[in-house]
């Protein structure tokens, strides 16, 4: 009587074509999270970026209050006088805020998407699990149905 083998029995196990397809697209969903990921990761720099640019903005207001000559000296650079400046400085603020909200809303979209590919990744190797059960119980049971056939030839 033979010794079961269970290098043949992975063998058979990971040959299995359903299994193969499984672990592939788990395999891509992997890769597709980690693409995710550095998006994301991406909009967070981004909207830390915006940030800084608006509490600079809003640290220029706050702490250099403009007397009558840089009034003038805006004026000449820009043709604008201080209140209009101040009043683009502001429209300035909201293009950021605008920008720091799109992408919040980006990343909790990528999060959505992310967590979906998860729980299709458990949900695909609850099926590989179950399938490679399944084969491993079709491997074994072949096995010993062969070795009993082989023993009642040789009596």
């Amino acid at each position: 009587m033979a010794d079961f083998d269970y290098q043949k029995m992975n063998d058979y196990v990971t040959a299995d074509p359903e299994v193969a397809k499984l672990r592939e697209r788990r395999i891509h969903s992997r890769k597709k999270i980690e693409s995710l990921k550095n998006s994301a990761r991406s909009h967070i720099c981004k909207m830390h970026g915006l940030y800084l640019a608006k509490n600079a903005v809003i640290d220029k207001f706050q702490y250099e209050p403009a007397g009558s000559e840089a009034d003038e000296i805006l004026e000449n650079i820009t043709g604008q006088c201080s209140e209009c400046w101040e009043g683009e400085w502001q429209a300035a603020e909201e293009v950021v805020f605008d920008g720091q909200l799109s992408c919040a809303v980006a990343i909790g979209n990528l999060a959505k998407q992310i967590y979906k590919l998860i729980e299709d990744i458990n949900l695909m190797t609850g099926c590989i699990e179950t399938l490679e059960d399944e084969l491993r119980k079709q491997f074994r049971t072949k096995f010993f149905k062969d070795q009993k056939a082989i023993k009642e030839v040789e009596q």
